[in-house]
């Protein structure tokens, strides 16, 4: 006799908190922001008995901190809007995992695949920095899942490892920029406002310069021929992310919408487009993929919930001690404000700490203050955090990806090049974001 919780599965909430988000894009209402806030504590019950040991463990003792510090500053309500707030994340979670169906299905991939195999091993290397930063806007970690079998099956251990080392450089300098990665979406609703187009450009820009100073540090023998050569092979993948990312951009600017919302009301719309364009049938199979990708997504979407629910109680919190005034009263240069910013998620990061807890703990603090610092180069900040805290992270999960894809140890890829990149790469970016800042946004 099959059990009546077999049948009650998460996944049918996810759907249509998504589509009540697309809703709540022309038309919102009070009463819909709580009926989400309602469907979000219902996934969650739902989605907590399938969900991974280790997330639990990493979910638990922020969940415990948050309903102890609800409990005794009486701010319940703090909980309720952290449920709130992360309703939305089900629809980003849910366009993301389609734009990977159809990713899958796009002829594009699999000719980059292809244009790989004639290449040298050290023109692998160089190429896999800006092809995982390329797919890696997209796709995320999914970049590693299309970077790593282009090495040959005999590879040594050497030679996987840097691969995972440079494929990793590439791909977490895409979270400075793009807006399909959660990093985007999570700070642009701490920090609401800021346009698609100034931060993308400010992004872009932030990771071109890392690209470089990646390459200059560990690929300096592959000359600039070469590098062309190998980075061609990603050339059918180009005109797809740029358009991706220029209707994103021209959304938010055109509709006055957040990052995160033009994401949301375009996937729907590309995927659709691509889909219908397509001169195979893959409707079925997108449909398909998307349902199992949906059900996948569990673990992250509880992370990204327990985290703002933390969130909005450290927020209350914060005020009632008094801390940001504290730090206020320090009186900090808007240099050390950012590398404070930057400093403190990656060091929280190393600590086993997930930049979801950190980054909000961190603008809560500096947000209220006046550091002299323009919201977009706040933003950047903790994007390059992010970056650092996804690049070597002990609990990050492009950690872990890349560490299983390229069979490396994780430890391997922290403790190693990537650490001196980051070392070096967050001075680079203190230095020129203070210099944008003073440049360009002060008055």
């Amino acid at each position: 006799m099959t059990s009546p919780a077999r049948h009650l599965r998460p996944e049918p909430v996810l759907f249509l908190l998504w589509a009540m988000e697309l809703l709540r894009l022309v038309w919102s209402p009070p009463e819909l922001r709580t009926a989400a806030g309602v469907l979000m504590i219902l996934y969650t019950a739902l989605a907590l008995p399938r969900i991974r040991r280790a997330t639990i463990l990493l979910c638990l003792p922020l969940a415990t901190v948050a309903v102890t510090l609800a409990a005794f500053f009486h701010h319940w309500e703090g909980i309720f809007r952290g449920f709130e707030n992360a309703s939305v994340f089900m629809a980003f979670f849910g366009s993301i995992v389609l734009l990977r169906a159809v990713a899958d299905q796009r002829p594009e991939i699999h000719r980059a695949r292809l244009l790989f195999t004639g290449l040298r091993a050290e023109q692998t290397n160089g190429a896999f920095l800006i092809g995982a930063h390329l797919i890696g806007s997209v796709l995320v970690v999914g970049a590693m899942a299309i970077l790593a079998p282009i090495l040959k099956r005999d590879a040594d251990d050497e030679t996987r490892r840097r691969a995972g080392e440079v494929s990793q450089r590439g791909m977490c300098l895409a979270a400075l920029w793009s807006p399909f990665w959660v990093a985007a979406a999570f700070t642009a609703q701490q920090i609401p406002g800021v346009p698609a187009w100034e931060i993308m450009s400010l992004g872009v820009s932030m990771a071109a310069i890392g690209l470089v100073l990646a390459h200059m540090m560990y690929a300096r023998n592959v000359g600039l021929a070469n590098l062309w050569q190998a980075i061609l092979g990603f050339a059918p993948i180009v005109p797809s992310v740029a358009a991706c990312a220029l209707i994103i951009a021209g959304l938010s600017s055109v509709a006055g919408l957040s990052t995160l919302q033009a994401l949301i009301g375009t996937i729907p719309f590309i995927a659709v487009l691509s889909v219908v364009v397509s001169r195979q049938p893959i409707a079925r199979r997108v449909a398909s993929e998307t349902r199992r990708g949906s059900s996948r997504v569990a673990d992250e979407i509880i992370v990204v919930t327990t985290a703002l629910i933390l969130g909005r109680v450290l927020e209350y919190t914060v005020h009632q001690v008094g801390l940001s005034a504290m730090i206020g009263a320090l009186d900090l240069p808007p240099w050390a404000v950012i590398g404070c910013v930057i400093g403190a998620i990656t060091a929280a990061a190393l600590c086993g700490i997930h930049q979801l807890v950190s980054i909000i703990v961190v603008l809560v603090v500096f947000m209220p203050l006046d550091t002299g610092i323009a919201d977009t180069v706040m933003m950047e900040a903790a994007l390059v955090g992010w970056c650092f805290a996804s690049m070597i992270g002990i609990t990050a999960v492009s950690t872990a990806t890349a560490s299983a894809m390229f069979r490396v140890p994780r430890t391997q890829l922290i403790y190693g090049p990537n650490l001196r990149f980051v070392a070096a790469y967050g001075i680079l970016s203190v230095i020129l974001l203070s210099l944008v800042n003073g440049l360009f946004f002060t008055a």
